[in-house]
């Protein structure tokens, strides 16, 4: 008898173990396999990365450790970086200003002022409504110069175009200002357009202009006359959603110029992304990261540079609901629109998408079965060309093992 008893619990110490632990260790090596299986079908770099938001262990990497070209993933830095230096609160404006500090007699005796502070999406319909404003102060003449003020951000307007041997040409990087007009889709100069616009506007609403369009600086302490403003969720939306590239540099310059000092500079705003990753715990061997777009084939990351980052916004719940809320949701819109559509992963990745000349990447978040957060990254480098389809297929199909995970 007491010989059968020792068979029965050294049966229950062999197996139940199994049948007790099953759930979540042997969902992660599903998941595991998963993953290992897709990645033998590749053939170029690839470096992945899955941790839980909440329970914070890790799920699955491969190559971790592998430097890789983010691509337009560097947005994520750069709303990062915004977030933190500039705030969740902060306007991005531009403002009408005069050196007249008397307007009750209808005319500015002096100079007309338009100063962008690196609003990306100032357009011409912003335009018309700060002419309104202007109109509601029945101003009639304006006796000196129209002067429009460039200097919050620095004049490298085209990036690192032709800076570096081999990276993006010229004809792929936006021209960039502190007053952006309509994008600056002509390439041109945006703060002359912006000012001429005001100035036309101007004279068919019967206001006189007795001076010119000329370039200059706000003098101090002016009197201001209009602003028009957007919200941070609106330019971070307008930046991840689509991956504008134009909104990208701008507002990293932008936090150059609020965070180290006026002008913006692509270096002002690398400074900050060094403050930043410093400050939670990545270590500068990690990345190089120069400008904010992901144009440049100079910038270099690991998977931890992104695992560590998503992380930190997704504890934070105020910074994180304007990051969350502006990144692309697949087959939703923006970049991840026509994506995952008719799997698991749709509408539950939040991510953000980066394709270049033979980079393709995905990070973000997925929602699990459990509606457990999982922080994701996925870089993929080294294939021929602009073919980014196939490599695009492959993530989806890795986002929709993730949104198929349980660990129940």
């Amino acid at each position: 008898m007491a010989k059968n008893k020792l068979k029965i619990i050294v049966f229950l110490l062999l197996f139940i173990p199994s049948f007790v632990f099953a759930g979540g260790k042997d969902r992660i090596a599903e998941l595991k396999e998963g993953f290992d299986n897709i990645i033998k079908t590749l053939k170029c770099d690839i470096s992945v990365q899955v941790v839980s938001g909440t329970k914070y262990d890790l799920l699955y990497e491969y190559q971790p450790a592998k430097k890789m070209i983010p691509a337009s993933i560097t947005k994520v830095i750069t709303s990062a970086i915004a977030l933190e230096y500039l705030g969740p609160g902060y306007e991005f404006k531009t403002v009408l200003y005069t050196d007249d500090t008397n307007l009750s007699d209808g005319v500015i005796n002096g100079n007309l002022y338009i100063k962008g502070f690196g609003d990306p999406d100032f357009s011409s319909a912003d335009m018309a409504a700060m002419i309104k404003q202007f109109l509601t102060k029945n101003i009639r003449e304006i006796t000196g110069n129209v002067v429009y003020d460039d200097s919050f951000l620095d004049d490298k307007h085209f990036g690192l175009a032709d800076y570096y041997s081999g990276d993006t040409k010229l004809q792929y990087w936006p021209y960039v200002n502190a007053l952006s007009f309509d994008k600056n889709a002509s390439r041109l100069d945006g703060a002359l357009s912006a000012a001429t616009y005001l100035k036309t506007e101007l004279e068919s609403k019967g206001v006189k202009l007795d001076g010119i369009l000329v370039s200059g600086v706000t003098p101090d302490s002016p009197k201001e006359i209009a602003r028009i403003t957007h919200s941070m969720d609106q330019v971070l939306a307008g930046m991840n959603k689509p991956s504008d590239n134009h909104d990208a540099i701008t507002i990293f310059k932008v936090v150059g110029a609020v965070y180290k000092g006026v002008p913006g500079t692509l270096n002002k705003g690398t400074d900050a992304v060094i403050d930043l990753l410093s400050s939670i715990g990545i270590s500068r061997n990690e990345y190089e990261i120069v400008e904010g777009s992901g144009l440049t084939r100079m910038n270099a990351v690991t998977s931890n540079v992104y695992i560590q980052l998503l992380k930190y916004l997704f504890d934070q719940e105020k910074i994180f609901n304007v990051f969350y809320s502006s990144l692309p949701v697949s087959g939703v819109d923006g970049t991840l629109k026509k994506r995952m559509i008719g799997t698991e992963a749709e509408k539950n990745i939040h991510a953000k998408t980066g394709s270049i000349n033979g980079v393709s990447s995905l990070t973000g978040y997925a929602i699990s079965r459990d509606n457990e957060i999982l922080i994701f990254y996925i870089a993929m480098n080294g294939f021929k060309g602009q073919n980014w389809e196939p490599y695009r297929n492959i993530q989806d199909s890795m986002c929709d093992l993730l949104c198929r995970f349980s660990r129940n």
